[in-house]
């Protein structure tokens, strides 16, 4: 992520109660999506059931396979959710229907007694009102309760689901989704905006369970984050997804599009498109459309790219789509090969930055327009989150500086194979050093490694988790070659492949380098407080690596 300060204004009411008249046109719509629904949920039950309509030996990974390269088809295999989601999106109403079941396994230590969902739209910087209709445990009917102010629901399980064990759990939901003006300057991240409509976590998303220093001891993760940084945290799972949508909206979103059915049946206004989508191993799964968007695509190390834009943007798409392969290309050779088919780019009302979603990234729609020179550096720190985030992932809201640092350190890698090393030391000192020197002298440098929540505001925590926290890897860099750091970074990607990385996790992966500098320099550049308490705050100001 690209982080600004987020400040909507006329965030709907939210209530897990709320009533809603259904239109005749609405009536249609939730009736083929509950048709299709019913279906799934067929075809699940029968799977579940180990039914001889299907045949004994069939692989329940395979809808997944067309998402990933051959060669990483094998990272099916991990353990982990599947969703499997369906629905339909009323644009004049602005709500979404939908139903998601999900097979959830057991991959901790503990017993789960319940699970719990999170309902993202809920937290008060996302804006909408979402409301769970029912929800069903193997197929019967289960108990479920709102929790966290609204924002999760736990579900509760006849029995604890043991270590390695899984569960099929059906969730039904009803979304009403905000409408934001349509200012350039809006970061919107969730609802409709600018003739956009962006949706990520549009469905009950399973928490991410922490285990604690003793059985049993685990809890699931409830933070609600910030409006300052990234809020969503979730394991790697699969999604195979079906979504009916006006047939003039086009749909971007995770994964790869295996295809699409246009529905005209009289009375129903618009015509309607059903798509099914299906990613590999995803944090989450992103709608984001719009009946304006066209494209231009290309193909790069076996990935198909495509960059999106609005009427009049054209030029801007095409330059998008040459960056995105650009840092594609060179970030799969530094760092290990992207592993999905698809990739894609698209203007969004986030003003002039940008956000990460699994396959997916978005830029702030005035990039394209007021302020192209950011372009190309926004789109190389936002293709960089495909391995640091999606592949590799941590707590965004306690440890962003974890994928953060990492994605803002890996445009300078960009910009030294596109520019030369003294363009990229020229950008070094101009984005990170320079803003770093003025927060030391105004006495507000501090540590890294923090919550979003613990930084002053906006200015501090950019240039803190993601300025400094990239000249640290400079840093890094120069004490153990070029070499020797890209080795670091490639195996810590395959070390920690689908997984979830903590501090300490990174420190272990640190001290195998191994280096006598380099620790000395994690605690003076990026410990916590509690961790400094001792030193002094660091005055030395990092130079830009030699020519």
């Amino acid at each position: 992520m690209d982080n600004l300060t987020f400040s909507p204004t006329n965030l709907l009411m939210k209530s897990p109660t709320s009533s809603l008249t259904l239109s005749p046109r609405l009536r249609c719509l939730l009736m083929l999506g509950i048709f299709t629904l019913l279906v799934i949920g067929s075809m699940g039950a029968l799977t579940a059931c180990g039914s001889s309509a299907a045949p004994a030996d069939a692989d329940p990974l395979a809808v997944y396979r067309p998402a990933l390269k051959p060669e990483f088809q094998a990272d099916l295999q991990h353990p982990m959710p599947r969703y499997a989601i369906s629905a339909t999106l009323d644009v004049d109403n602005l709500i979404l229907t939908g139903t998601a079941q999900i097979v959830v396994p057991n991959t901790s230590s503990d017993p789960w007694p319940n699970l719990v969902f999170r309902l993202y739209p809920m937290l008060q910087h996302y804006g909408g009102s979402m409301v769970v209709m029912s929800a069903l445990v193997n197929g019967k009917p289960a108990t479920f309760d709102y929790t966290d102010d609204n924002t999760a629901v736990r579900v509760d399980l006849e029995r604890n689901l043991l270590p390695k064990q899984e569960v099929t759990v059906q969730l039904s939901w009803r979304l009403n989704i905000p409408q934001w003006g349509n200012q350039s300057s809006l970061y919107a991240l969730f609802g409709r905006s600018q003739d956009m409509i962006s949706l990520p976590l549009f469905y009950p998303s399973l928490a991410v369970y922490q285990e604690g220093p003793a059985f049993g001891s685990g809890k699931w993760w409830l933070a609600d984050g910030t409006e300052r940084g990234d809020a969503a945290f979730n394991v790697a799972s699969l999604f195979a997804v079906t979504l009916t949508l006006p047939a003039d909206y086009v749909p971007v979103t995770s994964g790869t599009l295996l295809s699409t059915t246009v529905i005209s049946s009289p009375g129903i206004t618009p015509t309607l498109a059903q798509h099914y989508i299906v990613t590999g191993p995803s944090r989450e799964f992103m709608l984001h459309t719009s009946p304006s968007f066209q494209s231009v695509s290309g193909d790069v190390y076996g990935t198909h790219v495509t960059s999106y834009f609005l009427p009049g943007q054209e030029a801007a798409g095409k330059a998008v789509l040459k960056y995105a392969q650009q840092a594609l290309a060179i970030y799969s050779d530094r760092f290990g090969e992207y592993p999905f088919t698809d990739m894609r780019v698209a203007p969004a009302p986030t003003s002039f930055r940008g956000m990460e979603y699994p396959q997916l990234m978005l830029l702030g729609i005035e990039l394209y327009t007021r302020f192209r020179e950011n372009l190309e550096p926004l789109a190389a720190h936002e293709m960089a989150h495909q391995w640091w985030y999606n592949i590799v992932h941590n707590d965004p809201v306690n440890e962003p500086w974890l994928d953060e640092a990492l994605a803002e350190y890996s445009m300078k890698i960009y910009m030294e194979a596109m520019r030369g090393e003294d363009d990229a030391g020229s950008f070094q000192v101009k984005r990170w050093q320079t803003p770093l020197e003025g927060l030391r002298a105004k006495g507000q440098d501090t540590a890294v490694d923090q919550p979003v929540a613990s930084f002053l505001n906006g200015t501090q925590y950019e240039t803190v988790v993601y300025g400094k926290g990239a000249l640290f890897y400079d840093r890094i860099r120069d004490a153990v070659g070029t070499r020797r750091f890209d080795r670091f970074l490639h195996s810590y990607l395959e070390d920690h492949r689908w997984g979830i990385v903590d501090t300490k996790t990174w420190l272990a992966a640190l001290r195998d380098l191994p280096d006598p500098s380099l620790v000395p320099l994690f605690e003076e550049w990026i410990a916590p407080p509690a961790t400094q308490a001792s030193r002094s705050e660091p005055t030395g100001t990092p130079t830009p690596p030699a020519p």
